[in-house]
């Protein structure tokens, strides 16, 4: 990872990495401050145990001081944010492609753990790996308990970006809650919401300055045109974390979607931050009471009904797998273009998928030695 780290480095021309690791992790935050001191331009930033951590708008601002422009990149301020896996991934592309991926499974499993298989491994395959489900009914949260994503259908690949499953009861409040149709959570918001603004004065973005109030576009669910739009606005700067949904509304209703709706309408209507009528030319400045109004992770897990469930996840030796499905398009930009049809044999790092000429993406390559069964959007590959 550190020399992913440097690499990073030499490749943004920036003259500091900075290891950013919650600080209640002890073990490793003794080995990671003793690691930096061997390499030049490279320090380490202990984090508080709080939600949302990772956000890289309050990470570059814990980490620099600097907040990056509203609707903005890291790179305008001039950093650069990768996870773990990415600094892993791009310290051996001098070597080999990335035909594995790292993800915990956690919740209602027999042994929660994190493992390290082929890309294109099924949900299935990661929970049976896990000692398999422990209720009979259940779903699974993709990409984590606040962020993350129902999935039902276990057949799902794991992409190069996975980063989590979550097992829960069918009927648990996370999974009732983030199957809501738009429907019903803009009925419910629209006859419900008392105007609190709990979820403002709870939000990341909000707390840091920018112009993002979602009780304002709750607010918007009461009126219709050009009212609608301008209140609407106040959702283009979410960051969709959904603290304001599962943590912050005391009715438990959904500002989080509502400002997701909100911003698909007016994306569809041709407004963006750059030509929004909030969007003044202000700078952001935080909010006098940011550093006490951060969630303690504890109290979240509490609130999300997941204590439970709360247990250690350690690294396994993953058995092999005997199938994959590659997705062509598990990255930014557009879906590469197969290189192989069925029938072919392949072998493993072999390209698979390769981007168009002048398009935006990435290549996908073979995770599996084997035989190409299928090639429909995914890779089918058999062992």
């Amino acid at each position: 990872m550190l020399d992913g780290i440097e690499i990073m480095m030499e490749a943004t021309g920036a003259p500091e990495g900075v290891i950013a690791l919650k600080a209640k992790y002890e073990d490793l935050v003794a080995l990671y401050e003793g690691l930096v001191k061997k390499r030049e331009g490279i320090r380490f930033l202990g984090l508080g145990n709080f939600y949302p951590s990772g956000d890289e708008y309050s990470l570059v601002y814990e980490a620099t001081g600097k907040l990056i422009p509203p609707g903005g990149i890291p790179i305008q301020i001039g950093a650069v944010v990768d996870n773990v896996e990415t600094l892993l991934n791009v310290a051996r592309a001098a070597k080999e492609p990335v035909t594995e991926t790292w993800f915990s499974v956690a919740g209602a499993v027999a042994r929660p753990c994190t493992l390290k298989v082929p890309v294109g491994t099924s949900f299935a395959d990661a929970l049976a790996m896990a000692g398999g489900p422990t209720v009979d009914d259940y779903a699974v949260l993709d990409g984590g308990a606040m962020m993350g994503k129902v999935v039902r259908d276990m057949s799902a690949p794991a992409t190069k970006t996975t980063g989590g499953l979550i097992v829960l009861p069918a009927d648990h409040t996370l999974i009732t809650r983030k199957s809501a149709s738009r429907e019903v959570y803009t009925r419910i918001g629209k006859s419900a919401c008392d105007q609190c603004s709990f979820c403002t004065e709870m939000c990341p973005r909000y707390l840091l300055g920018y112009k993002i109030e979602p009780h304002k576009v709750m607010r918007s669910l009461g009126f219709g045109g050009d009212r609608n739009k301008i209140l609407s606005e106040w959702a283009l700067l979410c960051c969709e974390c959904s603290l304001c949904s599962l943590y912050a509304c005391p009715e438990s209703l959904d500002p989080r979607n509502i400002c997701v709706s909100a911003k698909g309408d007016l994306r569809d209507q041709g407004v963006t931050w750059k030509n929004a009528q909030l969007n003044v030319g202000v700078e952001p400045k935080p909010h006098p009471m940011l550093e006490y109004r951060k969630i303690p992770l504890d109290r979240l897990i509490q609130r999300l009904g997941l204590a439970p469930f709360d247990a250690d996840a350690p690294l396994i030796d993953a058995p092999a797998v005997k199938s994959v499905s590659i997705a062509l398009k598990q990255h930014v930009g557009s879906p590469a273009v197969a290189t192989v049809k069925a029938g072919d044999s392949v072998t493993k790092g072999q390209e698979i998928g390769r981007m168009p000429e002048g398009q935006l993406g990435a290549p996908v390559h073979a995770s599996l030695s084997g035989k190409v069964v299928s090639v429909n959007g995914t890779v089918e590959i058999r062992g």
